[in-house]
C-alpha cells in the first residue's frame, strides 16, 4: 500500500511539473490486454494467454505538432496460462509509464494522427494468485512488489467534437524478475486501448 501511495503521488508531481510550462491535456483509457511470462531475451511465449482489463486516467504535455510527452496511473491485469498443467498466474499492478509521443498528420491539413510512443514504466504489485485445478493460492509473497519495463505504442489520433480520440496498440516488456525464487521469467502485456483526452 505504502509503494501504490508513492506511485500514485510521482505522477501528480510529473503532472505538476509540466502544468508549470504549459497546458495540459487529461484523459482517460480503457483496454483489453493478453498477457504472457517469457524468460529474459524473448519477446513473447505461445502460452495460452491470460486476458484482462485496463484502465486508467491520462495526462499529456504537447511541446509542438509532433511530439508530446504522456503519462498516466493504470490499473492492468498480467500473468499467464499453461493449458497443460492446469495452471493460471494472475497478476494485478498499478502501472505509471512516462512516454515519449511522436504523431504525424495521416493527411495534410487533415486531423486525424498517426502515432509512436516509448517508455519506460514502473507497476507496483496489488494482488497475486495462482490457480491450479480451480484452487486459488495467494502467491503475493511469492512475486516482486515491483516490475519495471519498457513500453511501446502505436495508435491513430481523431477529432470527435471538442475532444480527441486515441485507438492504440501497446506492448509491455518487462525487465525485471517476476518471482522471487531466481527465475528469470519477465512479464509481456499486449493490449488494445481506447483513450479521449478532454
Amino acid at each position: 500500500m505504502k509503494t501504490t501511495k508513492q506511485l500514485s503521488l510521482l505522477f501528480v508531481l510529473l503532472v505538476a511539473s509540466m502544468q508549470a510550462f504549459s497546458q495540459v491535456e487529461f484523459g482517460a483509457q480503457l483496454g483489453l490486454s493478453a498477457s504472457t511470462q517469457a524468460e529474459v531475451g524473448n519477446l513473447w511465449k505461445n502460452n495460452n494467454l491470460c486476458c484482462g482489463l485496463n484502465a486508467g486516467v491520462l495526462a499529456r504535455y504537447q511541446t509542438n505538432d509532433w511530439l508530446a510527452f504522456k503519462s498516466g496511473v493504470f490499473y492492468k491485469r498480467k500473468g499467464a496460462e499453461i493449458d497443460e498443467l492446469d495452471q493460471t498466474y494472475r497478476l494485478d499492478y498499478l502501472q505509471l509509464p512516462v512516454k515519449a509521443e511522436f504523431s504525424a498528420a495521416l493527411q495534410q491539413d487533415k486531423p486525424a494522427r498517426i502515432l509512436f510512443a516509448t517508455g519506460p514504466y514502473l507497476a507496483t504489485r496489488l494482488d497475486a494468485e495462482y490457480e491450479h485445478a480451480g484452487n486459488k493460492t495467494d502467491i503475493k509473497d511469492d512475486v516482486h512488489a515491483m516490475d519495471l519495463g519498457w513500453a511501446f505504442e502505436l495508435g491513430f489520433q481523431f477529432p470527435v467534437a471538442k475532444q480527441k480520440l486515441q485507438l492504440s496498440l501497446n506492448y509491455d516488456m518487462g525487465l525485471s524478475d517476476v518471482y522471487k525464487n531466481g527465475d528469470e521469467i519477465k512479464n509481456k502485456n499486449l493490449s488494445l486501448n481506447l483513450g479521449m483526452f478532454f
